[in-house]
């Protein structure tokens, strides 16, 4: 019996609070480049505070004391520390920026990877959703890479700054420390609130992306109701939303800045004005005064800079949170090795060499399901009583579930079927069409080598599906563009588009879950005809999950299912002989 039922969304493998973190895998997957830039940062900063110290040494024991041999070397040495900084500097740059990209492609792909594995969970988020999390969320929480390089260093550089100053005078040391201790309790109690806002922020961004995903989707049938202007009107209300929330952020972080621009500002003219007075009461000479007031406006901007880390963070640290949810609503986790880049390039390569030199993949064996098989060189048509039925067929062909189904002698698992895509492909109802020409939409899955010698194998895939009309429709034939969702075709034309691409990838096993549903009965008998005809070969199996009269006539036999019990089996012609099939067929 096919039952998906027992089976149904199981619970996440851990709790969303308890997933791998995101941010600790950036910073483990890059471990190598942190251990060189980390300390190449260091001494950059290191050198840029050394500038004003060695400028006051020069001014005191070179410049007031006349000893011109000692001004020249030290203005040498600064040239060369400068130079030396701006090296380091643009050294550790590089590498950053490097990683951060590397980071962001990461998250992208396996986000992306997650989404579409046929091993992960369904969830139950909007596209627009999901779109935003992969891409804008998966950008700044990749900033991390950006952050750390100056954050970690300049960090140092104060705490040395700081000891310098101490150093030279007590005052000023404690002057500088009273600074930073205000500057890192204004950023405590900020930070908490500035992440509340930058998750209100991404929540109602994302929301807004979903609403206008959603209208593009359903662009034709809102023109169809005449429902344009409430449609504008739902999405400008979300739109307007998020616009609220992005300015009340906006505002926090204002204060945020303005409180932390108050006490570096206050700090620097603390330390100044006691330079000042230790300088004229002898206590320090021109040259310390210099180097002084040279570190403590160094430490300023060093400082001015760290006060936007709460900003950047709660930014960072939401966006990680919302890109872990994802995946662990799907299943994976960010350290998911079957979501890596390599193994990922290498499933795409393993996929491009199966078969043999022109392609074509051989006999799979056939399909067996507990109540029917299905063997190569057939074609076979279920017939369900309830449509629940129908549902839970296609989730065990699918994989989703262990109902005992199997291609040949490997079985159909929500942990195998990853491995089948080659053998078995499953079209479900629900036409889903990308952003991409027409040609593109066919070749998704065609075997390496199809349309190499032209259009003609892009021509019979449209005829099996009815479609040649297609070309005398679309402007530019083949090199049409074709939007998301096929937001510029009919029900019709994405469905038959979608059938024509199942045809194309001509697999060993093709299920068929109601193909022609959108199209009218002439159109639906010459699909019938073309694709039984294409499909009935020795080394090919066909199920299709359908109720069109024009399909059931076609097939070699019918199997019809009540309660996920087989009622009748045989032709199509024979089984109308049954009252109750007869009722089903013509619903």
């Amino acid at each position: 019996m096919l039952d998906s039922r027992s089976s149904a969304a199981a619970a996440p493998a851990a709790s969303r609070a308890s997933a791998p973190g995101v941010l600790p895998s950036i910073v483990r997957a890059h471990r190598r480049t942190l251990a060189l830039v980390l300390p190449l940062g260091t001494v950059a900063e290191g050198v840029e505070m050394a500038m004003p110290i060695v400028l006051g040494l020069i001014i005191d024991r070179g410049v007031l004391a006349g000893d011109l041999r000692l001004t020249v070397l030290g203005a040498l040495g600064l040239i060369g520390l400068r130079i030396l900084g701006v090296l380091l500097w643009v050294w550790t740059f590089l590498l950053s920026q490097k990683a951060c990209m590397q980071e962001r492609h990461r998250l992208r792909v396996g986000l992306t990877g997650a989404v579409l594995d046929p091993r992960s969970r369904t969830v139950q988020r909007p596209a627009g959703e999901v779109l935003s999390i992969a891409t804008s969320d998966a950008d700044k929480a990749s900033d991390l890479m950006d952050m750390l390089p100056w954050v970690v260093p300049s960090t140092l550089a104060v705490l040395v700054a700081s000891v310098y100053l101490a150093a030279m005078d007590l005052w000023l040391g404690l002057s500088m420390l009273l600074g930073i201790v205000v500057m890192v309790v204004v950023i405590r109690v900020i930070t908490p609130t500035l992440s509340k806002r930058y998750d209100d922020q991404q929540s109602e961004a994302a929301e807004a992306a979903a609403t206008a995903t959603d209208l593009v989707h359903g662009l034709r049938v809102l023109q169809g109701l005449g429902v344009q202007s409430r449609a504008r009107a739902v999405y400008r209300r979300r739109s307007r939303s998020a616009l609220r929330a992005a300015l009340v952020n906006s505002r926090y972080s204002g204060i945020s800045s303005g409180l932390t621009t108050l006490v570096t500002g206050s700090m620097l003219a603390a330390v100044v004005v006691l330079a000042s007075l230790r300088t004229l009461d002898g206590t320090l000479s021109i040259g310390v005064l210099i180097a002084v007031v040279g570190v403590a406006r160094y430490v300023m901007g060093m400082l001015q800079g760290l006060s936007g880390v709460p900003v950047w963070w709660a930014s960072m640290s939401t966006s990680a949170r919302r890109v872990r949810d994802l995946y662990t609503d799907l299943g994976r986790s960010v350290d998911d090795p079957e979501l890596g880049l390599d193994v990922l390039t290498t499933q795409r390569d393993e996929r491009g060499q199966r078969g043999d030199v022109t392609g074509r993949r051989g006999a799979a064996g056939g399909l067996v399901l507990p109540q029917l098989t299905v063997a190569d060189g057939e074609i076979v048509a279920l017939v369900c009583a309830d449509p629940h039925d129908a549902a839970e067929a296609v989730e065990a062909v699918s994989g989703r579930v262990d109902a005992g189904a199997r291609v040949g002698t490997r079985p159909i698992t929500p942990g195998d079927r990853l491995g089948l895509r080659a053998d078995l492909l499953v079209e479900p109802h629900v036409v889903d069409l990308f952003d991409g020409t027409l040609r593109e939409q066919l070749a998704t899955r065609a075997p390496e080598g199809t349309g190499a010698d032209g259009d003609e194998d892009w021509d019979r895939a449209l005829h099996a599906a009815g479609a040649e009309d297609l070309l005398r429709i679309l402007p530019e034939g083949y090199d049409t563009r074709i939007l998301d969702r096929g937001a510029n075709l009919s029900g019709g034309q994405r469905q038959r588009i979608a059938l024509a691409r199942a045809v194309a990838a001509d697999a060993p096993v093709l299920v068929l879950h109601d193909p022609t549903t959108a199209v009218d009965a002439v159109t639906e008998q010459n699909i019938a005809e073309a694709l039984i005809a294409a499909r009935r070969r020795t080394d090919r199996a066909t199920l299709l999950v359908t109720r069109a009269p024009a399909l059931l006539q076609e097939a070699d036999r019918v199997v019809f299912l009540r309660s996920g019990e087989t009622v009748a089996e045989g032709p199509h012609a024979e089984l109308m002989g049954t009252e109750e099939y007869r009722e089903v067929v013509r619903r």
